[in-house]
């Protein structure tokens, strides 16, 4: 069986050769043939969310973990987001990341995260799908609770949300380093550098152990207040460590003001991760951003042709290849574990969906 898997794999990675050295590409754009919700139900476990072709930040919607079919922390069949975090996985049957949870609010402050049965005891929010897009490299969503717009893409190692805030004298955007997808926090840190830059990282314990994601935030528009908590208790000061922090950004919005937030990772540390805003996103421009990853999730997508009879064959196929690119790839040490088993599972994916 497993000859006969690496037989199949290599002849399809023969095809893409084939096609992409021997024949002229179409001018038609496979991003747009792109469903990323395929899979999203059942027992897909497919992420759901922005980011690049093989890029280490997976930038998406958490649901409370509720079992098997929430691997990737979403699942379509929910209606309540807890944040949108920068690491997932997708199309696992194992359950981890969850890494870096950011969440924008108004109105009361709310320190945990509540629960599915009653998330109105803390900072959740129901959603519909009706105000829910997903396109390759984009995703957005209104939150009913507080009636903000969410807007995420990204490029290779930064997250990039834009938050369009109602107005409101209790604008918040909470980062909650506790919460993972069904992962334990062992180890967290906080520390803000100025009015516009929060440092820290997140250990915890899942199907990955000790896993380290060190991080660096910047906001287009200063704070007027950084609360830090560990759990539920205030911490003194600018900088903590804990097991489960969390660390509240406080502002005014008028109505329709836009904040936005740059969120680089590392595995190494928060000053690369910093460095990652500083090389990837220098600038405030959001579409821009969208626009490249847009761009790289074409020339990717395009290397592979795909002959159908109609366009609901073309958008099974998309989704598949698109799947395929959502593990990172090693390709300068500095992100450990490599992706050989996440690309098998990927170019499964493709086959499945054609049959």
């Amino acid at each position: 069986m497993k000859n006969y898997l690496f037989f199949i794999i290599a002849l399809i990675l023969s095809s893409c050769v084939a096609t992409t050295n021997n024949e002229k590409q179409s001018t038609q754009n496979l991003v747009n043939f792109v469903d990323p919700y395929i899979g999203s139900d059942y027992h897909g476990h497919v992420f759901v969310g922005a980011n690049v072709p093989f890029g280490a930040v997976q930038l998406g919607p958490n649901n409370f973990y509720k079992g098997w079919d929430w691997c990737s922390a979403y699942h379509y069949s929910d209606s309540i987001v807890k944040g949108f975090s920068h690491t997932h996985l997708s199309g696992t049957g194992c359950t981890d990341l969850g890494d870096i949870l950011i969440m924008p609010t108004t109105g009361e402050l709310k320190v945990t995260a509540g629960t599915q049965e009653n998330h109105q005891t803390g900072y959740a929010s129901s959603y519909k799908h009706d105000n829910e897009t997903v396109e390759a490299g984009y995703y957005s969503l209104i939150l009913d609770r507080y009636n903000i717009k969410v807007e995420l893409t990204t490029t290779e190692r930064v997250g990039y949300h834009k938050y369009t805030f109602p107005e409101s004298g209790q604008s918040r955007i909470i980062i909650d380093l506790e919460e993972g997808n069904a992962d334990i926090a062992r180890k967290t840190y906080l520390k803000q550098i100025d009015a516009q830059t929060v440092v820290g990282y997140r250990i915890s314990d899942g199907w990955s152990m000790d896993q380290r994601v060190y991080f660096a935030l910047q906001i287009s528009k200063p704070f007027d207040e950084f609360l830090i908590f560990n759990d539920t208790i205030k911490q003194d000061g600018k900088e903590s460590e804990g097991e489960s922090l969390k660390g509240i950004l406080g502002f005014k919005t008028s109505k329709d003001e836009a904040i936005m937030l740059k969120v680089g990772i590392s595995p190494v540390s928060s000053e690369n991760a910093l460095q990652n805003i500083t090389v990837e996103a220098p600038g405030w421009d959001f579409d821009e951003i969208h626009n490249k990853t847009k761009k790289l999730w074409g020339t990717e997508l395009n290397k592979i042709k795909i002959k159908a009879d109609n366009e609901t064959s073309s958008r099974k196929g998309s989704p598949g290849l698109s799947t395929q690119c959502l593990n990172y790839t090693n390709k300068k040490a500095n992100y450990p574990n490599g992706t050989l088993w996440g690309t098998t599972i990927g170019l499964c994916w493709v086959i499945m969906q054609f049959l």
